[in-house]
């Protein structure tokens, strides 16, 4: 199959998608570097029946597995993990070693065992928050690491905290997030992503308002907090687009 990069020009036919990508050092020296990696239909739709993996080709898993292999950790929302049974490594074949596999769980519903392949020699790492029950931290003690982070007001685990540990004790310089909409949008909202991949498929899936779920889940963001994003690269598989853009601003008051 042909693979066209068509931004920035020249325009050229390449190998594979993100070939060549070296991922930079953070902006902000006491957190990791985090990037969103996600897929959606021409509609805007990132899952069907609350499952993502029904979207997009063969062409975009592989590139999922590029990216992951460039970090140290993929991180999910457990809402993704309790949706379908998936993996957060990479292959044997990819011949290099397994990134962490991050789950973020405010509550500790997080089905481990049932929905979540490990690969060998891959680390799990649930980030719970500190007012889950000490019968939960037990048992999910027992199935991976677990990593206790302070919540807010709402109950949400204070992403920007998290990652701050995740970098200073566990040594996490660079992170693959995957979804689900709303770990996405409580990381963009509080200015703590550097990079954007978007897969588009040449879908159209429709559905009603409540079964259509969109990259970010939550409040709409205001025009004056909203990041700005630099287009970086367009690439082209077939009919499926593979889009990167960088946040180049931070909403106002945040840093």
């Amino acid at each position: 199959m042909k693979v066209l990069r068509l931004y920035p020009p020249p325009g050229r036919e390449v190998s594979a998608i993100y070939e060549d990508l070296e991922l930079p050092p953070s902006r902000h020296a006491a957190r990791p570097y985090v990037i969103l990696n996600m897929v959606s239909s021409v509609d805007r739709r990132i899952a069907t029946e609350g499952k993502a993996g029904g979207i997009g080709s063969k062409t975009d898993r592989r590139t999922m597995r590029t990216l992951r292999s460039k970090a140290d950790a993929v991180m999910i929302g457990a809402g993704t993990l309790r949706a379908e049974r998936l993996s957060l490594g990479l292959d044997a074949s990819d011949g290099v070693s397994q990134p962490l596999a991050i789950i973020v769980s405010a509550s500790g519903d997080v089905p481990l065992e049932e929905h979540l392949i490990v690969q060998e020699g891959q680390q799990v790492l649930i980030l719970l928050s500190d007012a889950a029950p000490k019968e939960v931290v037990e048992r999910l003690g027992k199935l991976a690491l677990v990593m206790r982070a302070p919540a807010g007001p709402t109950g949400a685990i204070d992403l920007a905290e998290a990652l701050l540990v995740l970098r200073a004790e566990r040594g996490v310089e660079s992170i693959v997030v995957e979804g689900g909409p709303g770990l996405n949008h409580a990381l963009i909202s509080r200015n703590l992503v550097d990079e954007l991949f978007l897969t588009v498929a040449p879908e159209l899936l429709g559905g009603t308002a409540a079964q259509t779920l969109t990259l970010l889940g939550g409040p709409e963001i205001l025009a004056s907090d909203r990041p700005a994003l630099e287009l970086l690269s367009i690439y082209l598989a077939e009919s499926e687009l593979f889009l990167r853009y960088a946040f180049t601003s931070s909403p106002q008051g945040v840093e």
